[in-house]
């Protein structure tokens, strides 16, 4: 049974009422009028560093974010939405457990919806550093740009989703 199979079955029926709520376990499959999933392996395994091909994900997520949106009519989200999924995927390559990174980008009757998957439970939060340092305030900034946001484990009991969630403007009517 493969990881997609495993996720929907874990976060069916959990829903969205309307607007996301900050409880926000799943997209009810009612809701979603679209969706797209991705899963990539993080070389070479945590606590060894990132190679240059781990680096390249956050903005390859980007991009495709960028392509989804445009064809869902929302590209008035690509800045907001392209930022936040850039500062989620690197926060689960370099703080996050396991082999594989999920990116899941879902269009739903409110919004879209960012969520990326790693191997570790631990919740995260924002943190406000007193330094100068450039590292440390990604969550800041998903906090700034996303509508709302939070975590939840995963559907297989092995580690969280972080997801943001984001209102959609008015769109034209298209495929979507």
């Amino acid at each position: 049974m493969g990881e997609e199979s495993d996720l929907r079955s874990a976060d069916e029926g959990t829903g969205i009422q309307g607007q996301h709520r900050r409880a926000c376990e799943a997209v009810e499959w009612a809701s979603v009028r679209a969706a797209h999933e991705l899963w990539f392996a993080r070389t070479p395994p945590p606590g060894e560093g990132l190679d240059i091909e781990n680096l390249k994900w956050p903005m390859r997520l980007r991009h495709q974010s960028r392509g989804l949106l445009k064809h869902w009519r929302l590209e008035g989200l690509g800045d907001r939405v392209g930022t936040v999924l850039a500062e989620l995927v690197n926060n689960a390559l370099v703080h996050g457990g396991g082999s594989a990174i999920g990116f899941r980008l879902t269009l739903t009757e409110a919004g879209v919806l960012v969520e990326v998957a790693d191997s570790t439970a631990a919740l995260v939060s924002p943190v406000v550093y007193e330094d100068p340092d450039e590292h440390g305030r990604g969550l800041l900034l998903v906090e700034a740009f996303a509508d709302d946001w939070g975590t939840r484990p995963r559907g297989d009991g092995v580690g969280k989703w972080t997801w943001a969630s984001f209102t959609a403007p008015a769109r034209t009517e298209g495929p979507c």
